[in-house]
């Protein structure tokens, strides 16, 4: 769900649970649309080349 259609449905924030650290387009893509990163759990994700790297919790305030 974009962040466009959850404030339209009255939704006052979003988080997105688990992106690699290593995904760095998908960490642009999160921050490019407003998210936060706002937890960081340590080698949580078992990436296939570059081993444990860390997990990121996202989120974003919709309500203003």
């Amino acid at each position: 769900m974009s962040p466009q259609l959850a404030k339209a449905l009255s939704y006052r924030a979003m988080q997105f649970n688990v992106v690699a650290s290593s995904n760095a387009g998908a960490v642009r893509l999160w921050q490019r649309q407003g998210f936060d990163i706002v937890g960081r759990l340590p080698r949580a994700f078992n990436h296939p080349s570059l081993g444990y790297v860390d997990a990121l919790v996202t989120y974003k305030w919709l309500a203003d």
